[in-house]
């Protein structure tokens, strides 16, 4: 990242890169395997992985913007509470039928791809 690029910026640039991931490995998943639960589970971990990151950049705007007025103690519970709120929801996926633990772990990677793809166009570019 340079020093005027704007950080808003980056983030919709890793969250593409990480749609498009979840995309190509659904597909490559989907063609290896040939199971129903492996591309379910590689969708629902990718997609928790997508919102959590979400949500996370939501929260940590709020609470840099904020006045010190305003309270934030919701916030910080959330993000107190949120691994634990993340792992229940992982064995929830793991519950469904078929779901297979290597495209699960795929679908947890979406967001480290992604920035190891921004990374390597960021030193390709200059």
């Amino acid at each position: 990242m340079t020093k005027t690029e704007d950080p808003n910026e980056l983030i919709r640039r890793l969250q593409r890169n990480a749609l498009w991931t979840l995309a190509l490995l659904t597909i490559a998943v989907a063609a290896v395997t040939w199971r129903i639960g492996a591309v379910v589970g590689l969708l629902l971990a990718g997609a928790l992985v997508l919102v959590n990151f979400q949500l996370m950049t939501r929260i940590v705007d709020s609470l840099l913007v904020q006045s010190p007025s305003t309270p934030k103690l919701g916030k910080l519970l959330f993000l107190a509470f949120r691994i634990v709120l993340l792992a229940l929801l992982l064995c929830g996926i793991f519950l469904v039928p078929g779901v297979r633990p290597i495209p699960v772990a795929l679908g947890l990677s979406v967001l480290v791809i992604a920035v190891l793809i921004e990374a390597f166009t960021q030193v390709v570019s200059g």
